[in-house]
């Protein structure tokens, strides 16, 4: 039987096998997939975030998990990551599900057993302070043609806040009945259409395409209208110098022409919905979008005001706005001169005698479609990024370059 390894912190020892197992387990207290979180987060040379991490709610192929109901390791595939995929390091982190109603008692991360390879590297970590909500507990390395890993216990009683921000990835510490409430919802949007269906479902042939435009609300999901991804096989999201990626619809509601589609790899920049607005009747807003992309695939920038608290025919779940749209704007924010998301393009009457009568979702339905899908309001008001000083108003130029990152082009294949 080969000799037992115990690691202490800062030790280091080799991994015999590319292919290897990784057992976790934590006080009878809390459990993992519970109260508490693992990832994997792969990172290259300078230790940022080389490709998105795997969660106990959503493995990945280089890292699966025994039991996706009740976890207790991981099956990790090292040569798939480290050598197909450019990563230098490769950390486990444990975290503290980020949810307000987890307050009494507080959650705490107090300890995490690993056993490496069925028990042949054992590491107990243990935390010396109180309060901590996120810990970094291995790192694997790659060192002369063999694996290594080390034991560490960098400890956060911030949660995983602060380390998204060093490595500049987003992270996902929402805890698994909002997940849970994702699948289902998605699985009840597959099998079941909305009663308010006034227009027939999107006729399309096969391999016929057309686009639109979403904008991110958290490194994982953006927000566009149902009609632009009504009947699509595929959809794909671009950016100009960014990689394409492939989306998926989360939830969506024909009612209110607003959907949510999901990507597997963290978006570098996401915009806040409107918490509130008071009299906006006759405010300055701004959209972005991209019109017309067989003529032109750049960001596009118009100008103009709310003009009116109500939609055609007074429908209540729209606002009438005057920036010039065209097709292909749908799915854009209407920005406040704050950077806040007040609605979202959806149409455009279309009469030679009304001028820039346009349209736009409310950001109160907006916010209902994602309370619908579990996704927190508050966790995304505190995560956008926007200038802390929110009362100053930004200048158009200064609301796109702040904007611009979250916004894009969405492809679409019947």
């Amino acid at each position: 039987m080969p000799a037992q390894t115990t690691l202490v912190l800062g030790a280091n020892t080799v991994i015999s096998q590319a292919q290897c197992s990784v057992g976790f387990s934590t006080s009878k207290q809390y459990a993992f997939g519970q109260q508490l979180g693992l990832l994997w987060l792969p990172l290259d040379s300078n230790r940022k975030a080389a490709c998105s991490p795997a969660y106990l709610h959503e493995p990945k192929d280089w890292a699966k998990l025994d039991n996706a109901d009740s976890p207790s390791a991981w099956q990790l595939d090292l040569d798939k990551l480290f050598n197909e995929q450019g990563v230098s390091y490769l950390q486990l982190i444990a975290y503290v599900y980020q949810e307000p109603s987890l307050n009494l008692p507080a959650v705490e991360l107090d300890n995490v057993s690993l056993s490496i390879n069925h028990n042949a590297i054992q590491y107990d970590f243990k935390s010396m302070e109180r309060h901590v909500k996120a810990a970094i507990v291995l790192e694997i390395y790659q060192r002369n043609g063999q694996y290594k890993c080390r034991a560490l216990g960098e400890t956060s009683t911030q949660g995983l806040d602060s380390l998204a921000q060093r490595v500049q990835i987003g992270l996902d510490t929402r805890p698994p009945h909002t997940h849970a409430l994702i699948q289902e919802a998605q699985s009840q949007q597959q099998n079941h259409r909305p009663n308010d269906a006034q227009r027939p479902p999107r006729q399309v042939e096969p391999g016929e395409t057309w686009t639109g435009t979403a904008f991110a609300i958290d490194p994982y999901h953006l927000l566009t209208c149902y009609h632009v991804v009504e009947s699509a096989a595929i959809i794909a999201i671009r950016q100009q110098g960014q990689t394409d990626l492939e989306a998926q619809v989360v939830l969506s509601d024909i009612g209110s022409d607003s959907a949510i589609i999901r990507v597997h790899e963290p978006l570098p920049s996401y915009l806040p919905l409107a918490q509130q607005c008071d009299d906006i009747l006759g405010e300055t807003i701004t959209t972005l979008g991209f019109p017309l992309s067989g003529v032109s695939s750049q960001l596009q920038v118009t100008q103009g005001c709310i003009s009116a608290l109500t939609g055609f025919g007074d429908d209540i779940r729209y606002i009438q706005f005057t920036a010039p749209i065209q097709p292909g704007s749908s799915g854009s924010p209407l920005l406040l001169p704050s950077g806040e998301v007040i609605g979202m393009v959806t149409s455009s009457l279309s009469h030679e005698h009304a001028q820039n009568m346009n349209y736009a979702v409310k950001f109160q339905l907006l916010s209902a479609l994602l309370s619908s899908a579990g996704m927190s309001l508050t966790d995304l008001a505190n995560r956008h990024g926007l200038s802390e000083n929110q009362s100053l108003p930004l200048t158009t130029p200064q609301l796109s370059k702040q904007s611009r990152g979250a916004l894009w082009l969405v492809g679409c294949q019947g």
